[in-house]
């Protein structure tokens, strides 16, 4: 009976190579590269060559049991995770919690071999493995493996090779067809068992990009008929917001004919012609179609919350807005974008060119300048993209105003004007030795004041409100619940003493119980491709207990695909040494950040860690105004989850905290430099979002 079980192997795998090797003129339907219920894009248990859709995510939950300890366990809980990080490269991980046998949690990777086109007649291969983590125990699922997969009409096989020990170990394989759209059948030797199924791929869910996925597996080789299901998401990540929606403008306003406001030393302009050339604007002088303008434009910009405006001209054909943003509070291309879009509807042909100059904490921060025309011409059609971007300047370097011509009049100031930013705290322990999962839930609510120039209070409190059994009294974590308290009161002040250079010092209650200092510098060179950073804490608790920390940092930008490559090192927050590298990328607003840290902590253990962090804010694309006292969401708000890389013969337990940056929200990066994005390269790759935001929020309000 085993040989012939083992027969049956052999031919469906001989079945599935003999495809692989020859050429099929069949065009092949577009496939759904979906989860498997391991946690990498695959079939049931086995992978194929694709990887999950670049910005897109699938979460699922699967009840499956594994085969290596199905016999000493009652059931077993799964909950994966599958990332497509770029377009070739997928990351994931996943947490299982099987009584009896153990619980984990690890991560996944995936490279599909790039520069092999889709509809060549060669095969896609890819390159994966299975269970990042390590030592006794904790690599219960682990392998390396090499796939390649082929697409014939409905058909798609795979096969590929795996290491093991622990999984997949040899040769193995499967088939999926597409029955049709949504349905699709399965099956796969995983080099254990032989396995059938079925998959369901449901189209967009209420008209909005998610997709609901159900997979039905059985084992021909253990108790046959016997399901285990997989049901899950499929979401996208974020929104780049990238509209290509036509916007209808006014044409500009012809002012020639107008008669001239002057100075006293300067005589009014006589008309000469019905249709005179646009006048030259000398210096103190203006036409009222100008001033009319720049009029209604600040009144416009103060209708939608900005602050700290300033607007003039210069030389009779240059526009200035020097604007603060204080609404527009995910990404301030919103703000550059509407504050852009009314300008070029309001004012005449007089005017030229415009420079916008973006503030924070009334310190100017990033400067565009472009002629009115392209970028007129932009906003009316995004055809025009490559005009615009091959005349726009972006430069932190702001140009110089001398005898511009601003109105007396200034816009809405940010002094002593305030934020209430409420948001949740939450903090998890996954996998623990105690229990699966345990959580506590807070609201953090964030006080911030802005004084003079760079100058702001800030005030944290964090109030507990719900919590698993393991934080009530008595229990393992009590200790790491507590009352409602202030966690943290502190002035800040902010200074930019040259382009690309910033410092921020904060001073005061630092944590609960603990007084002193936390500083940081940047340095960004070629418009923000490269910075260096560091950061310095020293803080005195209630017992006299002293802690120090000095982190230096380099970071690298690739524009392109909105990617950070960043390298940390020095003395950490929990007084660990060591290094942290990080792998960052946008997709819109959400940022997805892969880590690594290697730090020998206070025990004098060294200690690894891979996590993977996710950051978006929990805040309105535009949120309500700052007078009297504004209140919002976070524009940032980040979870992680890592695991601890065990030493050989050890388990990867939750361990020593380490890697911990001594920075606050209120930082350079989040606040001054719109999450690291105030940069020429993320200018230049997103100027559609500032159409969107113009034709979302500004296109109505002329």
């Amino acid at each position: 009976m085993f040989s012939c079980a083992k027969s049956v192997k052999h031919s469906f795998l001989a079945a599935l190579l003999l495809p692989l090797l020859t050429i099929s003129w069949a065009a092949a339907a577009d496939f759904h590269n979906a989860i498997s219920l391991q946690g990498f894009t695959g079939l049931l248990n086995t992978p194929n060559a694709y990887v999950t859709e670049e910005g897109k995510g699938y979460a699922l939950y699967s009840n499956q049991e594994e085969n290596k300890w199905r016999a000493r366990t009652p059931h077993q809980d799964n909950y994966l995770l599958s990332l497509g990080l770029y377009d070739h490269v997928e990351i994931g991980g996943r947490f299982f919690d099987a009584p009896g046998a153990g619980r984990d949690l690890s991560f996944n990777g995936k490279l599909q071999i790039p520069f092999i086109p889709r509809d060549s007649l060669l095969p896609q291969f890819a390159v994966g493995v299975q269970d990042i983590s390590g030592g006794k125990g904790a690599n219960l699922l682990r392998t390396y493996y090499g796939v390649a997969s082929k697409d014939f009409w409905r058909l798609r096989l795979s096969l590929g090779y795996g290491t093991g020990p622990q999984r997949m170990e040899g040769l193995f394989g499967g088939a999926e067809f597409k029955a049709c759209d949504w349905f699709y059948l399965v099956g796969d030797y995983d080099t254990r068992e032989t396995n059938l199924g079925a998959r369901i791929v449901t189209p967009h869910l209420f008209g909005y990009p998610v997709n609901l996925h159900v997979t039905v597996k059985t084992s021909v080789d253990y108790h046959p008929g016997s399901f285990e299901i997989g049901a899950g998401l499929q979401f996208p990540l974020g929104y780049t917001h990238h509209s290509t929606t036509p916007i209808e403008l006014p044409p500009p306003v012809r002012d020639e004919a107008l008669p001239r406001e002057t100075s006293p030393s300067h005589p009014p302009a006589q008309a000469t012609s019905p249709v005179p050339p646009p006048p030259q604007e000398k210096e103190g002088e203006r036409s009222p179609g100008v001033t009319a303008g720049l009029l209604s434009l600040q009144r416009k910009l103060v209708d939608q919350g900005f602050q700290n405006l300033r607007i003039g001209t210069m030389g009779g054909s240059l526009l200035i807005v020097e604007f603060e943003n204080s609404r527009f509070n995910q990404n301030e291309l919103d703000a550059f974008g509407v504050v852009a879009g009314m300008a070029v509807a309001e004012l005449p042909d007089s005017i030229r060119e415009l420079r916008l100059i973006s503030k924070k904490k009334n310190i100017r921060m990033l400067q565009l300048s472009a002629p009115a025309a392209p970028l007129r011409d932009f906003y009316r059609d995004a055809a025009s993209l490559g005009e615009l971007q091959a005349v726009l300047t972006v430069s932190e370097t702001i140009g110089d105003d001398a005898g511009a011509t601003y109105l007396e009049e200034r816009g809405d100031s940010s002094l002593l004007r305030s934020s209430l930013v409420l948001y949740p705290g939450l903090k998890t322990y996954l996998g623990t030795e105690v229990a699966p999962f345990d959580y506590l839930l807070s609201l953090d609510p964030e006080l911030y004041l802005n004084l003079w120039k760079g100058a702001v209070v800030n005030a944290l409190w964090d109030i507990p409100l719900l919590w698993s059994d393991n934080f009530d009294d008595g229990n393992r974590f009590r200790s790491d619940r507590h009352e409602s308290r202030m966690e943290r009161l502190m002035l800040f002040q902010a200074i930019k003493p040259a382009p690309g250079i910033m410092a921020l010092f904060g001073g005061g209650m630092v944590t609960h119980d603990a007084y002193g200092t936390a500083n940081e510098a940047v340095w960004l060179l070629d418009e923000g491709r490269h910075r260096f950073r560091v950061m310095q804490l020293f803080t005195v608790d209630d017992d006299d207990r002293r802690r120090e920390s000095y982190l230096g940092g380099y970071r690298y930008y690739h524009a392109p695909l909105e990617t950070y490559l960043e390298a940390t090192a020095g003395k950490f927050w929990s007084q660990d040494t060591g290094v942290m590298l990080e792998l960052k990328r946008f997709f819109g607003d959400t940022a997805l950040t892969v880590y690594y840290k290697n730090s020998s902590a206070e025990d004098h253990q060294n200690h690894q860690a891979v996590g993977l962090q996710v950051s978006l804010p929990l805040t309105p694309r535009r949120d309500m105004s700052q007078s009297p006292v504004q209140i919002r969401g976070s524009e940032e708000w980040s979870y992680s989850q890592e695991s601890e890389i065990a030493k050989k013969g050890s388990w990867n337990y939750i361990g020593t905290s380490t890697g911990i940056k001594p920075v606050t929200p209120y930082n350079i990066g989040r606040v001054f430099y719109n999450r690291d994005r105030l940069t020429e390269g993320y200018v230049r790759e997103n100027l559609l979002r500032m159409r969107d935001a113009y034709r979302t929020y500004g296109a109505g309000n002329r």
